[in-house]
């Protein structure tokens, strides 16, 4: 690998590519494109300066298609790396590759190896960048894949990879573009709030929030639906132990209020969210259940059986946020009203909290516990 470099180097120099030569050991691209698990990353970015340069010439594509089908997963990760960044370059068109390009890498969407089908959706993502005016025409092969790619069972990268291309697909469309997608690109955007790894649900809170802009007529009694099953969540995540999450649930929060058809419990909401003042969840909990209890008794049942839910979730700070939360519902509604609420289910389930592993859990049980009853001693 090195004895390549070294040769590609000097074939740069001779040709008068100083300045590239420098910007490439400046970037660090000779390290990543030898270590094997940055070695797309590198290729990806070696193409970009390649071609800022012009220096992409069909020979060299040409040269380059047969390793997609190479036996060698090397040559397939290197060749699918090269042609997901030249789908980001006017090339495409200008030559007439776009057709036989995408073909290619529709079909190492499917490939064995993790890396290449991630390079292959990152090439379909770039699609908005090289030849945006053929989004609209191959809009519908696109969404297909990338939704396919959004519940690939082995690799976390190429899930992350489709919801960065889904994005970076959905800002360029309109409502009535997506067309039948939009039903499982938002279930399956769903199924990621409360996933594990960060980037999949900081990602799956942003498609929703892009998805809530663009919801207008044919799909906002569907879109509704999906935001009233899935409120709860986006108001506990607000606190999420991850703080760039958190900042991007509020955003998405806010966008999907309205959904919720509450013109008063959305002003109070707005009061909180709007501008860049720093958030105070546990006043916007409580306006929040002020407003259903007088509002909607529906959706206040709604937000308290989710919250219970919460309780066992995989974060601390969740389930802390579900505890106190579970308290300010009690507190700010009229329990003779609420007949859904099994009293004694809550109260075991508190007491449940009380001998969690975290110390701030155990505290916010134990203070909702004694809200709920007081002087009297529980646990014994």
């Amino acid at each position: 690998m090195m004895l390549s470099i070294k040769a590609f180097e000097s074939v740069l120099f001779k040709g008068g590519n100083e300045r590239l030569v420098r910007e490439l050991r400046k970037q660090r691209t000779w390290t990543l494109v030898e270590n094997p698990k940055t070695h797309h990353e590198g290729v990806c970015l070696l193409v970009r300066l390649l071609l800022r340069s012009g220096l992409i010439t069909p020979e060299i594509i040409q040269s380059l298609l047969p390793w997609v089908n190479s036996p060698s997963e090397n040559h397939r990760v290197t060749s699918t790396a090269f042609l997901a960044q030249l789908m980001s370059d006017p090339m495409l068109r200008e030559k007439k590759f776009l057709k036989p390009v995408l073909h290619i890498l529709e079909e190492k969407s499917h490939d064995r190896n993790s890396i290449v089908r991630q390079m292959a959706v990152r090439g379909l993502g770039n699609l908005v960048y090289g030849v945006p005016e053929k989004l609209k025409k191959h809009k519908k092969f696109l969404m297909v894949i990338l939704i396919r790619a959004l519940s690939d069972p082995f690799s976390s990268e190429v899930i992350g990879e489709s919801m960065k291309a889904v994005a970076k697909v959905l800002k360029e469309l309109k409502e009535k573009d997506i067309g039948s997608s939009f039903r499982d690109l938002t279930q399956e955007i769903r199924t990621y709030f409360d996933n594990e790894d960060d980037a999949l649900r900081l990602w799956s809170f942003v498609l929703f929030g892009i998805l809530a802009r663009l919801t207008k007529r044919k799909w906002k009694g569907y879109f509704a639906e999906q935001v009233r099953q899935s409120w709860v969540t986006l108001l506990l995540h607000l606190q999420d132990p991850n703080p760039r999450v958190s900042v991007e649930c509020r955003a998405t929060f806010h966008l999907c209020v309205p959904f919720l058809g509450l013109k008063r419990l959305q002003t109070a909401v707005n009061e909180h969210l709007d501008g860049t003042a720093e958030l105070k969840p546990e006043e916007l909990q409580v306006d929040i259940c002020r407003h259903l209890a007088k509002e909607n008794a529906e959706l206040l049942e709604n937000l308290y059986k989710n919250t219970i839910m919460y309780f066992f979730s995989r974060w601390e700070e969740i389930r802390a946020v579900a505890a106190k939360l579970a308290g300010i519902i009690l507190e700010h509604t009229d329990r003779q009203r609420m007949k859904w609420l099994n009293l004694d289910h809550l109260l075991m389930s508190l007491q449940f909290l009380k001998k969690d592993p975290s110390p701030s859990v155990q505290l916010v049980a134990t203070e909702v516990l004694n809200d709920i009853c007081p002087g009297r001693v529980l646990g014994e």
